[in-house]
């Protein structure tokens, strides 16, 4: 299942950049929102593929804190692992405050960005009985860090990479601006 579902994601990814492939002259903007699945590698007590998605939205000028802008970013994820017997499931959910570089070639927007989150862990255990087990991990707070980039392939759409602290270590989304 999940070998398919990412098999498709990549499909739908590679399909939007190859036909909305243009002379995207579009760039993180005031005014919009953006708004995007996301695909990732998650980082946890077994890690996993990782589906969510992230949305984000201007909140300054360029000039008003340096040459680029602050957005507001928030994330909802979801993954999961099991050994057999122990079964983990896992729901980051954060906010991050991202600083976006203003560079030439408006089809790039790359970023930088800290984040605080909450996830909720569910864990269940289903080996032998009277077995001493402790699942010894909990819902915590969490702190994040992550950078990144977006590429518009078209003034409404681009594909978005990310590398991170946190629960979501490497990213990848299309993200669509409403």
């Amino acid at each position: 299942m999940k070998t398919r579902l990412t098999s498709v994601l990549a499909a739908v990814i590679v399909s939007f950049s190859t036909l909305l492939a243009s002379n995207a002259n579009a760039q993180f903007t005031n005014g919009s929102l953006y708004l995007g699945p996301e695909l990732g590698l998650g980082l946890g007590y077994g890690g996993g593929v990782v589906l969510g998605a992230m949305i984000e939205s201007p909140i300054t000028n360029p000039g008003t804190v340096g040459p680029g802008r602050l957005a507001i970013a928030g994330r909802l994820d979801y993954y999961s692992w099991s050994d057999g017997y122990f079964s983990y499931s896992y729901i980051p959910i954060g906010i991050y405050c991202d600083y976006h570089f203003a560079v030439n070639d408006t089809r790039w927007d790359p970023f930088i960005g800290l984040g605080l989150g909450y996830v909720i862990v569910s864990a269940s255990y289903s080996g032998p009985s009277g077995y001493p087990y402790n699942y010894g991990y909990g819902s915590t707070v969490f702190l994040a860090a992550q950078v990144g980039a977006r590429y518009f392939v078209s003034p409404n759409v681009a594909i978005r990479a990310e590398l991170g602290l946190g629960y979501l270590p490497l990213g990848l989304g299309v993200d669509f601006r409403i």
